[in-house]
């Protein structure tokens, strides 16, 4: 029994460190349109930074834990100049990482979640199907990849996009079962 909450514990910990250096990384590293400080030489070769990026997110999750509702994701696209550079950005180590809650509540429920598509495959806008959601949380349940798991990410020129799931299991929470969902979001800036 005690191995249970040790694993929530241990993943909610892991999820935590994940959404943080997922939704910080965008603005800090020089190489992918950030670089708000530091640098003006490479600021200026990577489009600048300081842009006020900001996407208003819907989430619609169906199984063990549903929940709809949405929320605004001013973090994610900070060091981005505009919309169009956050969809089209590529460099060797620059994945595209979805818009991400940073300590969200949906309908009074804490969400976390990330869609990465790998620097190696991430070319601008498109449907990329072997994305991948590293960790999604919905209160206290926790859920992961299993074989028969999808998920997909689509990114539009404007920024905006859609990522859906489908048979993530639930490790850890209040029940037993699997979660699926979309999460589609628009982009200002």
């Amino acid at each position: 029994m005690v191995k249970i909450p040790l694993a929530g514990t241990i993943s909610a910990v892991a999820l935590g460190v994940a959404l943080a250096g997922c939704s910080v990384s965008p603005a800090s590293n020089s190489t992918n349109g950030g670089g708000g400080g530091g640098n003006a030489t490479n600021a200026g070769s990577n489009g600048g930074g300081g842009g006020a990026v900001t996407f208003n997110v819907t989430v619609a999750f169906t199984g063990v834990d549903p929940l709809q509702g949405s929320f605004t994701d001013s973090d994610t696209g900070s060091g981005f100049s505009s919309c169009s550079q956050y969809a089209t950005l590529v460099g060797p180590t620059r994945p595209f990482y979805s818009p991400s809650p940073s300590s969200q509540q949906v309908q009074g429920t804490s969400v976390g979640f990330i869609f990465t598509v790998a620097s190696t495959s991430f070319h601008g806008p498109g449907t990329y199907p072997d994305a991948s959601l590293g960790g999604l949380a919905v209160g206290d349940s926790d859920f992961t990849t299993q074989n028969n798991s999808t998920t997909s990410v689509t990114v539009n020129g404007d920024g905006s996009g859609t990522a859906s799931f489908a048979n993530y299991p639930s490790f850890s929470g209040s029940g037993q079962g699997t979660e699926s969902g979309t999460v589609t979001w628009t982009c200002s800036g």
